[in-house]
C-alpha cells in the first residue's frame, strides 16, 4: 500500500496528530483539520486521520475514540500510550502508516483551511524536499508582552521544521528516539544535513497558535527548548555525527522588520533565552534532566462542537 496512487493520482495522505491525553484544545484542532482535509480530499487526495494518545488517561482520549467513531471505519485508527511520550506516539503513528505522505500536527494549533493544500502544492513542485513545514501564527488578542514577545521569533524563516504542522515524505524517516524535549528540532538537524532543500518552508500554510502568556510559562517553555538542544547536542556527540547549527538566522531580516518599538521585546525575548540557557546547561552538567509539562497559559478554552471527518 506504500508509494503513489496508480495511474497518477495524488498521492494518498495520512493527517497524524500526536496528543496529550489531558490536552484540552483537540477537538478544536479536529474540526480545523476535518476542513483542511476536505480541501485536500477535493484536489484529489485520499485522507485518512490517525490520532495517538500519550500518557495517563484523560478526556482527550475519550474526544480522539469519539472523532474516530464519527469518521466511519476504516478512515480513523486511534492509538492509546500510557507512556507520556510525544516521539513515542510519532513513532506509532509513523510505524502505522501505510500512505506516501503524511501531515504531523500537534493537538493545540488550528491549521487554516487551505493550510495542507498549501503543503501539498509546495511539495509537488519541489521533489528535493522532505518535509514541507507551515507557518506558525500567533493569536495575539488580548496578548501580554510575555506572549508578544514570545511570538516574536515566529514572524521570521529560521530554515526549520515548525513542529505544529508539517507534511512528511513517510519514506524519508522511520523513527525517533524516544524520550526527545524537541521533536521538531531532532527533525530539523536529521532532514536539513539532506541538502539545503531537504526542509521547505511554506508561508501560504498557515497554522493559528497560542503562546504562552505568563513569564513562568515562557521561561519553562524556553527552558524545555533549550534542554531539548542540549539533548540533540549531546546525542550528536555520542554517535559521532558532525553537529551544525539547527536553524539559520536571518539578521538583514532582522534588522529590517524589527523597529524601536519592539526593542523591548527583543530584549525580553533574549533575555529568557539566555538565562533558561544558563540553567539548561547548569541542569545537564549536573544529570539532572528537564521533563516535560504543558504551558498553561497557552491552552485555548477547549471547543463543544462535535468534530467528524465528513
Amino acid at each position: 500500500m506504500r508509494g503513489l496512487i496508480e495511474r497518477g493520482r495524488a498521492p494518498r495522505v495520512t493527517i497524524a496528530i500526536p496528543c496529550r491525553s489531558d490536552e484540552p484544545g483537540l477537538r478544536a484542532t479536529l474540526d480545523a483539520l476535518t476542513l483542511a482535509a476536505v480541501r485536500l480530499q477535493e484536489r484529489g487526495h485520499e485522507v485518512f486521520f490517525s490520532i495517538c494518545t500519550n500518557g495517563p488517561s484523560g478526556p482527550a482520549r475519550a474526544d480522539a475514540h469519539e472523532f474516530a467513531t464519527g469518521a466511519g471505519a476504516g478512515r480513523t485508527s486511534v492509538f492509546d500510550l500510557e507512556q507520556a511520550d510525544k516521539a513515542a506516539a510519532w513513532n506509532r503513528l509513523r510505524g502505522g502508516c501505510e500512505t506516501p505522505w503524511i501531515v504531523f500536527c500537534d493537538a493545540d494549533v488550528e491549521p487554516s483551511q487551505d493550510a495542507l493544500v498549501c503543503l501539498a502544492e509546495a511539495m509537488e513542485s519541489r521533489p528535493d524536499a522532505v518535509v514541507a513545514t507551515a507557518r506558525l501564527e500567533p493569536d495575539l488578542s488580548g496578548a501580554s508582552w510575555v506572549a508578544r514577545a514570545a511570538a516574536l521569533p515566529h514572524r521570521f524563516d529560521f530554515g526549520v521544521v515548525r513542529g505544529p504542522l508539517y507534511l512528511l515524505r513517510t519514506e524519508a524517516l522511520s523513527r525517533m528516539p524516544e524520550g526527545l524535549l524537541l521533536e521538531d528540532a531532532w527533525l530539523s538537524a536529521e532532514l536539513g544535513a539532506r541538502g539545503a532543500g531537504a526542509v521547505l518552508s511554506v508561508w501560504s500554510a498557515v497554522v493559528r497558535y497560542r503562546p504562552a502568556h505568563t513569564l513562568g510559562d515562557y521561561f519553562r517553555e524556553r527552558l524545555r527548548t533549550e534542554s531539548g538542544k542540549i539533548q540533540i547536542r549531546d546525542d550528536r556527540t555520542r554517535r559521532g555525527v558532525p553537529h551544525t547549527p539547527i536553524s539559520r538566522y536571518p539578521w538583514e531580516h532582522f534588522l529590517a522588520e524589527l523597529g524601536p518599538r519592539e526593542w523591548p521585546l527583543v530584549a525580553l525575548n533574549l533575555g529568557v533565552r539566555m538565562v533558561a540557557r544558563a540553567v539548561a546547561e547548569v541542569r545537564a552538567r549536573r544529570g539532572r534532566r528537564v521533563g516535560w509539562a504543558p504551558v498553561r497559559s497557552s491552552k485555548s478554552a477547549p471547543s463543544t462542537t462535535p468534530s467528524g471527518l465528513k
